[in-house]
């Protein structure tokens, strides 16, 4: 078929990686607790509104939850686990499909970035703030994850596509 490109074997083996990974850095606290890979972010200080302690993906989501007054969010969670499916929905057709791996990197930038500016923000708001945020092996990880999605739906085909050639004369295709 011409038009269509098609995503090679490793392409489509870094595209069901990138899923597994980015699946596992999101509901890896939930079955395997004791995952260190698990944890996103670490918060510290004595501020109520950030409370100190290792914040999971799941935790992480309802924290921004928290700090934005609504499920905003959820809807990047959601929007990450459409990347994961997305990865293993194209390595199954084999079709190559862009951007998903850069959207979910987008998102997971969008969760860091609300919360360094909420520390920021509470610092400023009040004398004597403390609140520091540091980025766990987690979310690291999700990073990752989305970029193995990205450069596998890049990946094109080594086998080059046949092209319809007329035979001289007759006027027939060959093949």
């Amino acid at each position: 078929m011409v038009g269509f490109r098609r995503i090679s074997g490793a392409g489509r083996g870094l595209l069901v990686l990138g899923a597994a990974v980015l699946l596992t850095s999101l509901f890896g606290s939930v079955l395997l607790p004791s995952l260190p890979l698990s944890e996103w972010f670490t918060i510290s200080g004595t501020r109520a509104e950030l409370p100190a302690g290792s914040y999971t993906a799941i935790h992480a989501t309802q924290l921004l939850n928290n700090l934005a007054n609504g499920p905003y969010a959820w809807i990047a969670f959601g929007w990450l686990l459409v990347c994961a499916a997305a990865a293993l929905a194209i390595s199954g057709i084999g079709e190559r499909t862009r951007n998903f791996g850069t959207s979910g990197i987008l998102v997971l930038l969008l969760y860091a970035g609300i919360l360094f500016v909420a520390a920021y923000q509470y610092n400023q708001a009040a004398p004597g703030g403390d609140a520091a945020i540091s980025i766990g092996y987690g979310f690291v990880v999700a990073v990752i994850a989305c970029i193995l999605i990205e450069a596998g739906a890049r990946l094109p085909s080594t086998v080059p596509s046949r092209r319809r050639v007329t035979a001289a004369g007759t006027g027939q295709e060959k093949e």
